[in-house]
């Protein structure tokens, strides 16, 4: 009998845990082996997620030192159990549900969103760091096409109140932004290679199967050794889900092809910049661990997260979060609002 017979044999009203509870379980108590005769404390085994379960179960007794030897099976301190792995969250990401939208080329894809990126600001004697926070709407072209004036969709941000980068003082700069508005054009002056499009006619035609998805990102995002390529890999399909819609194969391929990468991390409790509670994946680079979040009970994509896991490297203290996005709604236009093309963003004026 093992510990899971154990427990079923205790509260038979509780249902069976699935096979990939009982594996990753084991793999940890083989795991710790090496040092399963030191002191034990009794372990609560909680189990979530689909099942809405949580049982204790402790089988320590406290004897007198001199009490004779008792009859038994051993006592078993129980490990904590991540229900998911990070391949298990991006393989049900692949079959989440979701609205599908099929726009013409003519038409534009606007995705509302809620946003927190780092900022750095530099002046002569020092650099200063923040989080710079914005709620934006954004009309891309779906055909990816630009207009005369070089226009591919439209802009329209509005600057909240910035928050501090950890351990960094909010400077004046940062401050003054707080509460502008503005409507900008979506300039292209020259044409982006197949690798950055992620308007709608191209990411339909990016692969359905699994297999070749995984193929085309490796070509596309080739990286250096294997964590350099989980990296590239990591950004670019990130680059593609963000502000964007990915039709539902594509989007499912997407994921599965994701779950096969190495050195992918799982966040049971996470949450979007709306404040919408999710299970997150990610991958660490540059100090900050790159993570896409998903709600935990359809598991279809909210938003992204940046957490620093090296303080060195990420000029801020373990476990900050340092980038957090929420992609609200996702919906089709016929037209973008006017944003003339002014100095700032005109292709003749703007390059060298």
């Amino acid at each position: 009998m093992n510990e899971f017979d154990q427990i079923k044999q205790a509260r038979p009203d509780v249902p069976d845990y699935d096979p990939g509870t009982k594996a990753m379980a084991r793999d940890r108590l083989v795991r710790a082996g090496g040092s399963r005769f030191a002191w034990r404390r009794s372990h609560t085994l909680a189990v979530a997620g689909a099942l809405s379960l949580a049982v204790a179960f402790t089988a320590t007794r406290f004897l007198p030192a001199d009490a004779p030897p008792q009859a038994g099976p051993p006592s078993v301190a129980m490990p904590q159990v991540n229900l998911m792995s990070a391949a298990q969250v991006l393989q049900r990401a692949a079959g989440a549900p979701a609205e599908e939208i099929d726009p013409r080329d003519d038409q534009f894809i606007v995705t509302e969103s809620q946003t927190m990126y780092p900022a750095h600001a530099f002046t002569e004697d020092k650099e200063e760091r923040y989080l710079y926070r914005s709620k934006r709407k954004i009309w891309v072209s779906a055909d990816g096409s630009t207009d005369a004036d070089r226009r591919a969709g439209v802009l329209q941000s509005e600057m909240l109140e910035p928050a501090q980068y950890p351990g960094w003082p909010i400077p004046q700069i940062a401050r003054d932004e707080a509460g502008r508005t503005e409507t900008v054009p979506l300039v292209q002056c020259e044409k982006l290679p197949e690798r950055l499009r992620d308007d709608y006619a191209t990411l339909k035609k990016l692969p359905t199967d699994p297999g070749a998805m995984r193929e085309h990102l490796f070509r596309l995002f080739p990286g250096g050794d294997k964590a350099d390529r989980t990296q590239e890999v990591w950004m670019g399909a990130s680059e593609w889900l963000r502000e964007s819609h990915m039709p539902s194969a594509q989007r499912s391929a997407l994921f599965t092809a994701l779950s096969t990468l190495p050195g992918i991390q799982v966040v049971q409790d996470a949450e979007d910049a709306a404040g919408r509670k999710g299970i997150a994946v990610g991958v660490p680079m540059h100090g900050v661990r790159q993570e896409l979040v998903f709600d935990t009970e359809t598991y279809t994509l909210l938003g992204e997260r940046g957490i620093v896991v090296d303080e060195k490297a990420a000029k801020a203290p373990v476990g900050s979060l340092v980038t957090s996005t929420a992609q609200l709604t996702v919906s089709v236009a016929d037209s973008a609002p006017d944003a003339p093309v002014t100095e700032d963003y005109d292709c003749s004026k703007n390059q060298g």
